[in-house]
Parts: structure tokens; sequence; C-alpha cells
């Protein structure tokens, strides 16, 4: 940057945008920065359309980022292509499938965090219309992040439950010593893991290639009120924002009403969680490759929504103590690229 640029760098808003999406809904976070703190936040939620961020999620993006010279566009990684390596050895990067050439990686103090190049250049595709994507994150650095006020001299799993996805770590107060990312799927049985490589985890829960990026020209729609949103930004008004986290019935004395099919859903999720976990602490106390030890809590960063029955059946099954924290993912997307950037 010049030393003009330099001068006058604080009378420019930092606008950081985050992205979170599933399989059927788009979130975008976006925070705008003055003197280093958040003067204001938007929400905005889309559909999503053949798998991928809909024309109209692109648009909005690239409005905000013209707009502003000074924004950033930052998503977490979905891919199961993504591996955690313990220690500081790059010799050891072979015994978990990784290969130098075919991924980036980020380096933690005790551990390295790897995405494969394919994957990157899917997302940076995905986000090439809207002025470029800036940041990708693993869910393995957030979690790195999360944990550090909760971690002790003994080993904690930390778990990022996403609707769609788990990402595991374990760690003490001085070590990384374990990390998964694992698909959900409550329709497919999950297969005991033993002594084997990381990357099995994700084999034994059916994982499905992802798709191609759609051509987002075919993907256009009409825009409605987007731009009035955009322009209403510099003088929204936040304390008028209101969330409805519930659903309740009025005969139910304020009581959340969940029906029978909602019920066998959440079992079924429960199910398939406490499969994946029990995997994960098999993986790590049977395989080698672990310098295992004793997990004596779980930690959940709760993302998606999980019901107090559900926890009560992970913790009768894994006979360990369970703490649950309501996670706001998208937010954490946004803290994450502050983190980056202040860096």
């Amino acid at each position: 940057m010049s030393i003009i640029g330099t001068l006058f760098r604080p009378l420019f808003a930092t606008v950081l945008i985050g992205v979170n999406y599933d399989t059927d809904t788009c979130i975008v976070q976006v925070a705008k920065k003055r003197g280093g703190a958040i003067v204001e936040e938007m929400r905005k939620e889309f559909k999503i359309v053949n798998g991928e961020p809909s024309a109209e999620t692109i648009k909005y993006i690239k409005k905000i980022k013209t707009r502003y010279a000074y924004s950033y566009l930052a998503i977490l990684s979905k891919t199961t292509e993504q591996v955690l390596v313990p220690g500081i050895k790059k010799t050891f990067f072979p015994n978990f499938g990784v290969n130098e050439k075919e991924y980036k990686n980020i380096k933690l103090p005790n551990a390295f965090v790897f995405i494969h190049k394919d994957d990157i250049v899917r997302y940076q595709n995905t986000f090439k219309k809207a002025n470029g994507l800036d940041l990708l994150f693993s869910p393995f650095i957030l979690l790195f992040f999360k944990c550090k006020t909760l971690v002790s001299d003994k080993p904690k799993m930390f778990v990022l439950q996403e609707k769609e996805s788990l990402s595991t770590l374990i760690a003490t107060r001085k070590e990384t010593l374990y990390g998964s990312f694992l698909p959900i799927n409550s329709e497919q049985p999950i297969t005991t893991i033993t002594d084997s490589l990381p990357e099995s985890l994700a084999q034994a829960n059916n994982t499905s290639s992802t798709k191609s990026a759609e051509d987002l020209d075919n993907l256009d729609t009409e825009l409605g009120d987007l731009e009035q949103d955009l322009q209403d930004f510099d003088s929204f008004d936040f304390s008028n924002l209101e969330t409805n986290e519930h659903l309740v019935d009025d005969s139910s004395n304020g009581e959340e009403v969940v029906s029978s099919g909602d019920s066998l859903q959440d079992l079924g999720r429960s199910t398939s969680i406490i499969n994946l976990l029990q995997s994960c602490l098999r993986d790590f106390y049977q395989n080698t490759l672990y310098d295992s030890d004793f997990i004596e809590e779980i930690v959940i960063f709760d993302c998606y929504g999980i019901s107090s029955q559900a926890i009560h059946n992970i913790r009768s099954n894994l006979m360990i103590d369970i703490t649950l924290i309501t996670t706001d993912l998208p937010k954490e997307i946004v803290n994450l690229a502050q983190i980056e950037l202040n860096s």
C-alpha cells in the first residue's frame, strides 16, 4: 500500500462477508467495521440452486464488494479432502495420505491442516463472479480458536456440528492430537473403524463426490428489492431485528412442540452422531498414528440445533460428559476473517 493509501486507510470501512451454505440454504453474514469495532451487521438468506449458491447470492455479494474497497469474502470448507496431521514433522505427512504437491497446508503451533488444491480451486470458481473468494478456512482452524479457552491438561474432544457434517478436534493445553471431518448421513450404517488412516473415516460414511459448479449465467433471477437492501445498508436500524428460534403452540403453555416425525428424525440424527463419535474415539485410541489418552469431555459447538433428548442419547451411549455450546457459524466465519486480517 502506498504512503497516501496508508494515511487515508482509516477513513474507509472494512466489510467482512461470511458465507455458509448447505444443500438447501445459503446465509450471508455482513459486518461493517470502523476503528476496529463492528458498527453494523446484516444477514440475508438465499436458496441453493443445483447444490451451489444462486446467481442472486453471487450478485448480492458482488454488489457489496464493489461498493466497499476494503471488503473480504470468507467461507468454511465443507470438503472431505481436508486432513489434520498432529505434530510438526513433515515426514509424518505420507502416513496420513497427504501428498504435499496436491494439498495446501496451514501450520498451527503443533499441527498442520491440509486442504486439497482441487477443492480450493472449486471454491474460487464458485465465487469468481462475486469478485473473488478472499479467505477459505478449514473447520479445524475454527475449532482450534474456539477451544483455546476450554482446553485442559487432559484431552478433550471438540466437535463442530453442522447440518450435514461433524468436524472433530482432540486437544490438550499443549498439543493438538487428532482431527477428522465427517459427513452426517442418518440413512446409512456407520462402518466400525479400527487401525486405519484418518481418511477412512470419511469413506465409512458413503461420501458422495462434489458436484461441479453450474454455469452461473444460467441461474440468473430477478433480484427484486436487492438494490434497495444495499442502499439501506449504511443507515439500517439493527435495533429492531428479531429472531424466532422456536415455534411454540399457543396451547402448549410455552413448551416447544415436537411432532412424531421430528422425534424420529432427531433420533436418527443422534444415532448417526453417536456412531460417528464412537468411530472417532476408536480411531484415536487404537490407531498407532496418534498419541492417545483418555478423553474426559466432549464439547459440542452446535451450529444446527440439537434437542436435549439427542444430547441425553449421546451422553448415555458414550458415557462421557457432554457440554453443548450454541454457535452462530456465519458470525464465526466473520470472526475468523477478522483474526486472519489482524495477523
